[in-house]
């Protein structure tokens, strides 16, 4: 339970303290800030001078000042707005109101990401294959099936406090001063849109509803896995299915210290209950048809966000690092922006077409997320009535589903024409979309309906107001208040100038029903039902832990938390999730806290193997008792140190990387092999290519089970699987190259090769003191 702040002690972190101030703040945004790609530069990738110029000082661990504040180019597109642009093009928006700043919030963007934002557009509302084509329909299907129409979307903004309505509505009237200008302007016309053959239109306050709503609901967490569970225990039985994707693991690393207090994700359910539970839903799962799905091992979640945060109350000091990872792209799916208004002085990181800053530092406090990972949607088994396929069984009655036709079409863009693609298609299909009275229908096999409940079900805006509070928020204290508002499941990190810190696990976290494990499908008679959400104070946080540190790398939040339907299967890695070394980093620093600690603590944790470092007794314990080929191989892994960064003149890494990979998947094969298909299924998937080194679920399911022998066995038949790679049992001869991103391309950029590290996507470094 959580050991609750005496009151004196809260009214205390309330007050108004000391002023104190941002010491120093860096950020970087690869490839650049700017997306716009000139219609005269379509064929080279070129426009703006900010497209790709903070990709060379990421790469090389550097970033630029973050400073509020600072110099630069000015324009003043209307009165009572002004932006000044800093040396990376990064726009700080100047307004005399609330309006008027948002108002150039919104015509900045425009200027800088006008395509992006009408590809979010397309993607949000689910018309993207109408300007990409027939591969993103079942995108387009998707979307319009599990997210909202835009009379809904209407509603949903309708419901948010006037002065949000009022924030939305100038970001958008900004928006729209920017298109009217290019509609008049082919020289600031983006060039995709002529690539695409895409008019440029207004943007709606629906269309910018949709781009928040579903990027709230999706950047947390994705849906579960409860489907590719049932097939494994169809196919391999509970024991198996509980083997491989316990809901506890021993040495489950929480973000929260024990010493903290545990918060439990389902209240007063027992391990008895648990196991109860267990039984009863295999009971009944076993019995289910079941849609296919795909067998090869489930696809990692991309999100690989970090964060940490230093305390030092004492000296009335602190130090945030945050590092959101959203898969690298170009342009990015964050945009930099610094605001200020009345009441006001932000800088940050937010999505195009969100008028808010979702990450960043104010004057006196500064802030990360991490996707939090947790159970915030289940499936349901719905019961159809025999020969009615749009009628259901629930609590004893027929109910019929809310069902609609919609009207898909795609069209191959005139870049096919034009690099000779022939024939080109098009088309249009319609599709019936159906709900029940706990969501949309995702699937069906023989007489089941398989339908999804969402947690934040046409709540998703409410994050917007949150956030707003937690720009605006001038201490730890006032964070903490603010994030009783979040509805969304990012976890969030805060310190403040007076040195303190805090973490919280926030959203609308569903009170599961104990009767009924989690991770398979529930049966969706109403036996099942959720029972509301977590109130705030049962909500995994903490104020200032007595360690003075914290750190997330999307691992549990508390002790007491479990695994839910697996939207981050891979956090079963008990003491082998790739936090651990991270906390071992951050442990560290804060004995003797300092800005150049931080970088060097991030230049490790983002260039390192992350189970490498951790398994050093492992691998002597193994070799103690090693020969011949399996010696070579632990021999060969002990002399690496874990970097990946590191080259010899041909760009070539030192033996022990590709060692390491090729031991992790033999010990994955061999751990997973009596489980049987439930193995396959579940810990059978690869390791992630935005994540190449960090260990998969069946990896670090090897790592946390193997003994000693399974070491030396694993070691053995990696020696083999290396001298066929690489054509010699010569361990000097196995030097795989430098690994590199594929970075997504979502326009007409071109950016320059991007080496591989596990960093955020953007990365804010703070020092905060008085």
């Amino acid at each position: 339970m959580r050991r609750m702040l005496p009151a004196v002690v809260l009214a205390l972190l309330l007050a108004a303290p000391a002023r104190g101030a941002i010491i120093r703040a860096e950020s970087i945004l690869p490839p650049g800030e700017s997306g716009f790609v000139s219609l005269t530069g379509l064929l080279q990738g070129t426009g703006s001078p900010h497209l790709y110029d903070q990709q060379s000082p990421f790469i090389a661990f550097s970033r630029k000042d973050a400073m509020l504040g600072q110099h630069g180019t000015e324009e003043d597109p209307r009165v009572g707005v002004r932006i000044v642009r800093d040396a990376f093009g990064v726009p700080a928006v100047y307004g005399t109101t609330s309006d008027a700043a948002w108002w150039g919030a919104g015509y900045a963007t425009a200027q800088d990401r006008l395509f992006e934002l009408e590809a979010f557009r397309a993607a949000t509302t689910g018309h993207l294959a109408e300007i990409t084509g027939r591969g993103n329909l079942a995108m387009d299907i998707e979307v319009r099936r599990d997210f909202y129409t835009p009379p809904e979307v209407h509603a949903m903004l309708a419901a948010l406090p006037p002065e949000m309505q009022q924030r939305y509505a100038a970001y958008r009237d900004g928006v729209n001063a920017w298109v009217a200008h290019v509609q008049g302007s082919v020289l600031d016309e983006p060039a995709e849109y002529v690539a695409t053959g895409t008019p440029v239109r207004p943007f709606t306050l629906e269309d910018l509803g949709a781009i928040g709503a579903y990027l709230a609901r999706t950047t947390p967490n994705g849906d579960g896995d409860e489907l590719t569970n049932a097939h494994a225990l169809q196919a391999s039985g509970a024991r198996a299915l509980n083997t491989i994707l316990p809901l506890r693991t021993p040495g489950q690393i929480a973000t929260i210290p024990r010493a903290n207090g545990s918060f439990p994700s389902v209240p007063g359910r027992s391990a008895k209950q648990e196991r109860a539970a267990l039984r009863r839903s295999s009971a009944f799962v076993s019995k289910l048809p079941l849609p296919a799905v795909s067998d090869d091992g489930r696809t990692p979640q991309p999100a690989h966000s970090s964060m940490v945060a230093i305390g030092d109350r004492a000296h009335h000091r602190a130090f945030l690092f945050s590092g959101p990872e959203l898969g690298f792209s170009a342009p990015e799916e964050l945009y930099e922006i610094e605001v200020h208004a009345p009441g006001l002085d932000v800088r940050g990181v937010t999505a195009p077409g969100a008028p808010v800053v979702a990450i960043g530092h104010n004057a006196h406090v500064a802030w990360g997320v991490t996707s939090g990972l947790t159970e915030t949607n289940h499936l349901y088994a719905e019961q159809l009535v025999p020969g009615h396929p749009e009628e259901y069984m629930f609590r004893g009655k027929v109910r019929t589903m809310d069902c609609r036709n919609e009207r898909f079409t795609w069209h191959s863009p005139p870049s096919d024409l034009l690099s000779g693609k022939l024939p080109t298609d098009s088309g249009t299909e319609t599709v019936r979309l159906c709900r029940t009275v706990h969501g949309p229908v995702q699937a069906r096999a023989g007489n089941v309906a398989y339908a999804r409940k969402y947690a934040t079900w046409m709540r998703e805006a409410e994050t917007i107001n949150g956030l707003a509070q937690v720009d605006a928020a001038g201490s730890v204290a006032r964070v903490d208040v603010a994030t009783a508002g979040l509805t969304w499941n990012e976890n969030l990190m805060a310190a403040d100038d007076q040195g303190h810190i805090g973490y919280w696990h926030p959203g609308l976290l569903p009170i599961k029903p104990r009767r009924w494990d989690e991770r398979l499908p529930y049966p969706g008679t109403g036996e099942a039902e959720w029972g509301g959400f977590l109130p705030v104070r049962r909500r995994p946080h903490v104020i200032d832990p007595k360690q003075g540190w914290l750190a997330n790398w999307n691992n549990i939040p508390s002790q007491g938390w479990t695994t839910g339907n697996d939207p981050a299967p891979e956090r079963v890695a008990g003491t082998w999730f790739r936090v651990h070394l991270l906390d071992r980093l951050a442990a560290v620093l804060a004995r003797n806290p300092s800005f150049a600690g931080l970088q060097a603590m991030i230049h490790e944790a983002g260039s390192t193997a992350q189970q490498r470092p951790l398994a050093g007794p492992q691998l002597r314990r193994a070799l103690k008792g090693a020969t011949g080929a399996a010696a070579v191989v632990l021999q060969t892994i002990l002399a690496w140190d874990g970097s990946y960064d590191r080259t010899d003149a041909a760009g070539k890494l030192d033996p022990g990387a590709a060692t390491w990979q090729a031991f992790k998947t033999a010990a994955q094969a061999l751990a997973i092999a009596p489980l049987g298909e439930a193995g396959k299924m579940i810990g059978g998937g690869s390791t992630n290519p935005d994540h190449v080194y960090d260990a998969s679920l069946g990896q670090a399911f090897a790592l946390r089970t193997l003994k000693a022998a399974g070491w030396r066995t694993a070691a053995a038949n990696a020696f083999a699987a290396l001298s066929k790679q690489y054509g010699s049992a010569d361990p000097a001869s196995w030097r795989a190259p430098r690994s590199m991103f594929k970075q997504t391309i979502q326009g007409a950029e071109q950016p320059p090769p991007m080496p591989f590290f596990d960093r955020g996507t953007w990365e804010q470094l703070v020092q905060l003191g008085s």
